[in-house]
């Protein structure tokens, strides 16, 4: 970095110390006894320094300071130590850095995360510093400050009479009005709590008019930016300029004003520094001012804690700050100050110079899947990352248990300090994703790939997984499974519900099914048949095509009448994508329908087509769609919500006005719930079959290390009903809910559709 110095003065400048001769008072004073010092002048007969209430100063020649390091690191004060579990401090670092850093790529941030925390005791003895060596100018690891967690109490110190000396802290400034000039001291600050408020009480008393604090450009969330599944979609990522309050006066009249600055500052007090500075309206007595200081904020972490840089200060221009501004007067003891304020001139512009510090920058992350080899580091990144993402963009911890702190503190301590296998880290995340009740949750490993599958359709019937439609050799419909690899299929259960996410306990049955329907060698599985027959079948993994082609859906039931099944005037259509994909074939079936009695909509499935075309040809009058709420983060702080709703119109030719009927179920799910929302809320259509998986709206992803990666709901939906009514969670309710049984899919029979049938033909 690029280093200015002006002004240093020559090798011995005048320098005065300040001795205290009673301990700071605890609260708020003002001192102009005497008794000071012996010299020349002086308020109260103190000499050459003033007021004798509380301390003295003895000014004396003295050699120059040595000019403190250049490095960012060297210059920021450290702030408390962490105050919540080791692990979550950690997450919240990282988070920061990842997703507010200016970093170049997100992997950057944890890949470094990966190496610190490689070592078997890295947790318990975590060393920061190869994380920040990997991120040289956005974060620093130093030892937490065990006195930062408060300030002290705010003093003033009247000297020479006119002079006053402020130690910004908790409480009132009261500064006489015969006062013309005031110091500021900044050393030594802690990056407390209150500090911001603390330092504009302080230097209000020498403004009469408000100094516009300088902008920063900080990264922009609108919700996250997704990492998995597309490129462009809903959420984004960008770079903001924000305006701040600008620094507030308080007094009638302008006073000088120094300011008093050490080797290490907080980021509050260097940022209030520099914008003084800049705005010409202080003098900075003590050591320079860095930009990369006023950028960056603290986060404890145990004993120790990394300050990493959130933004980029901009002047007026548009320009980054300077890297460096330097003081202008260096002094052995700043305080001195106090004896020349009132001769000094004001301070001299800054031509700045160019900015080389890390400059801020949108990410794009979309599928940069980080390398693949998993070790102990890796696993721990990994969840810790997770955790991260979930904490700052999840939408739902009003609505859900918010459990993840203590589920990161449990599967980093299950993981232990072994290192883990593929499969263990993947159910560790799991695990992680299980407590976000979110049925968009979902773990990719991207490096195992299943040997094949178990191709069947599985439903969740007291209890029990029960085979519903199958290609599986030797499995018969209405089969239930009642064991698996030897382990009662309740026991097996119980242990993959507990690492399965869904917001609805039916909806996380179908994700815990997963990992027997998808197979990485061969199986034993126990079956028992609807009349109590059991049998026990050595499975083999048929082709993953084989599972496709059982399909998402109970059924594969084309569009077409119902004669076959005693209902000729009435009109069935599966909306599911493996059998609908075109709107000119649904406009083609909906034309048929429009002689219909009444209508069967099967949203059971996972759509193919447009289905806000499709309730805009079924709603008949204006209607509006779900709404959505979008977290809008622009730096780490401001959070802004975001919420809208789309509104429609109805479509003619075709379109249907008659009775109708939506089939819902446990696997409706997202989109296909949307669609089904659409409908309830227009009031619409009676809702048969089983309640859905409770969630909706725009998914997101997160690349882990270890080419791992964790989704998630990315954005909040609610009903568009007056009371903005919770859809998360509560799923769409039928209004005729459908008992199913093993014998009935051995039959062959589908009693949702069959419900649905005799609701419309009850119909007056």
């Amino acid at each position: 970095m690029r280093t200015s110095l002006f002004l240093l003065g020559s090798l011995f400048l005048t320098a005065c110390e300040l001795v205290s001769s009673t301990p700071p008072s605890s609260s708020t004073s003002s001192s102009t006894g005497s008794g000071g010092a012996g010299g020349d002048g002086g308020s109260g007969g103190g000499g050459n320094g003033g007021s004798g209430g509380g301390f003295s100063l003895d000014c004396s020649p003295k050699p120059a300071p040595e000019l403190p390091p250049e490095a960012f690191c060297a210059r920021v004060a450290p702030g408390a130590p962490g105050a919540r579990p080791l692990p979550v401090d950690l997450s919240a670092a990282h988070a920061g850095v990842r997703f507010f850093g200016p970093v170049d790529e997100y992997a950057d941030a944890d890949q470094a995360l990966a190496a610190a925390l490689l070592p078997a005791d890295g947790l318990e003895a975590l060393d920061l510093a190869p994380y920040a060596g990997a991120l040289p100018g956005i974060t620093c690891a130093l030892p937490a400050n065990v006195a930062a967690s408060s300030l002290d109490v705010a003093r003033v110190d009247i000297v020479d009479g006119d002079v006053a000396l402020v130690r910004p802290g908790a409480g009132p400034v009261e500064v006489p009005p015969e006062v013309t000039a005031i110091v500021v001291d900044l050393r030594g600050l802690p990056p407390a709590p209150g500090l911001r408020e603390a330092l504009d009480v302080a230097v209000a008393e020498a403004l009469a008019a408000p100094v516009p604090r300088l902008a920063r450009r900080v990264r922009r969330h609108y919700g996250m930016t997704d990492e998995q599944f597309t490129p462009t979609n809903l959420y984004k990522n960008t770079i903001a300029e924000v305006d701040d309050d600008p620094i507030p006066a308080a007094s009638s009249a302008e006073r000088k004003l120094a300011l008093l600055t050490s080797e290490r500052l907080a980021p509050e007090a260097a940022s209030l520094a520099l914008s003084l500075r800049l705005a010409g309206r202080a003098t900075i007595v003590g050591e320079g001012l860095r930009a990369d200081v006023a950028e960056a904020r603290w986060q404890g972490i145990g004993p120790t804690g990394i300050t990493y840089r959130i933004a980029d200060l901009i002047l007026p221009d548009g320009r980054r700050v300077p890297d460096t501004i330097p003081a202008d007067r260096r002094m052995a003891e700043p305080a001195c100050i106090v004896h020349e304020i009132e001769g000094l001139a004001a301070p001299a512009p800054i031509t700045p110079l160019p900015a080389e510090r890390p400059e801020q920058k949108s990410v794009s992350p979309f599928n940069k899947r980080q390398p693949p080899e998993v070790d102990l580091g890796t696993a721990r990144a990994a969840l810790v990352v997770a955790h991260g993402a979930a904490r700052t963009f999840f939408p739902y911890f009003d609505v859900v248990p918010d459990v993840i702190d203590e589920r990161l503190v449990e599967t980093l301590g299950t993981l232990g300090q072994t290192p883990p296998e593929r499969p263990v880290v993947r159910n560790l995340l799991r695990r992680f994703g299980n407590a976000l009740d979110d049925s968009h949750t979902l773990v990719r490993d991207y490096v195992t790939k299943p040997a094949g599958s178990f191709p069947s359709y599985l439903e969740w019937i007291d209890g029990e997984a029960v085979v519903r439609q199958t290609l599986a050799v030797g499995v018969e419909p209405g089969d239930t499974l009642v064991s698996i690899d030897g382990v009662p299929a309740a026991d097996w259960y119980t242990t993959e519900l507990a690492r399965s996410s869904g917001a609805t306990d039916a909806y996380r049955f179908v994700v815990a099914s997963y990992e027997v329907q998808q197979l990485q060698k061969p199986i034993e599985l126990g079956l028992r048949d609807p009349d109590g027959g059991m049998k026990t079948l050595q499975f083999q993994p048929q082709p993953l095509a084989d599972f496709g082609a059982v399909g998402f859906t109970p059924t594969l039931r084309p569009a077409g009448w119902l004669a076959d099944l005693g209902a000729p005037k009435l009109y069935y259509i599966n909306l599911t994508g493996e059998i609908l994909y075109d709107m000119a074939d649904f406009n083609a079936a909906l034309t048929e329908a429009g002689a219909a009695d009444g209508l069967i909509l099967d949203m059971r499935g996972f759509p193919g087509v447009n289905l806000a075309e499709v309730a805009q040809r079924v709603i008949p009058g204006p209607w509006s769609g779900a709404i959505f709420r979008v977290a809008m983060r622009t730096g780490p702080d401001d959070v802004t919500i975001d919420e809208f709703a789309d509104t429609f119109g109805p479509l003619e030719s075709p379109s249907y006005g008659g009775p109708l009927v939506l089939l819902v179920g446990n696997g409706t799910l997202s989109a296909a719930e949307h669609f089904s929302l659409a409908l309830v809320d227009a009031n619409r259509a009676t809702v048969v079959g089983r309640g859905t998986a409770g969630t909706d709206g725009n998914i997101t992803g997160v690349q882990l290390p270890g080419q791992f990666a964790l989704s998630f709901t990315g954005l909040e939906i609610r009903h568009a009903d007056a009371q903005k009514s919770v859809f998360h969670g509560v799923g769409i309710i039928p209004d005729i809910e459908v008992t199913l049984s093993a014998a009935a899919f051995r039959d062959g029979v589908d009693p949702e559709l069959d419900a649905a049938i005799d609701h419309l033909l009850a119909a007056p």
